[in-house]
């Protein structure tokens, strides 16, 4: 049997204008966050999309961002689309106190091509 993938649910915080490229925080308000020392309370729905999160090290500081997990990606991705997600739910201010940005933007190298000059 296979395990229910479960994580917090999100609200996305996005600009009125898509610089996502057709990523999923373009059409959906609420998604669920799975990751590391996310609390399990809700169920991902099957085969849906939902977000995991990443921790880096950039210049000796954490920095978090935001991943699709099954969000179909062209050749260059994910990168920041300009959209945040957060929760009023105290349970995500232990993981960050403010909106975490969304890595779901992906560009065919066309268009990292054009856009890029």
């Amino acid at each position: 049997m296979k395990k229910q993938i479960k994580g917090l649910a999100v609200t996305v915080y996005r600009y009125t204008t898509d610089c996502t490229n057709g990523g999923i925080t373009a059409k959906v308000d609420r998604i669920i966050l799975v990751g590391e020392g996310i609390p399990e309370v809700f169920e991902v729905k099957e085969n849906a999309i939902y977000l995991k999160l990443v921790r880096r090290d950039l210049w000796g500081k954490e920095y978090l961002h935001a991943e699709p997990v099954g969000q179909t990606k062209k050749d260059i991705g994910d990168m920041a689309g300009g959209n945040f997600i957060y929760s009023s739910d105290s349970r995500f201010r232990k993981i960050n106190a403010y909106p975490i940005p969304v890595h779901d933007r992906s560009e065919t190298q066309a268009e990292y091509d054009t856009l890029s000059m």
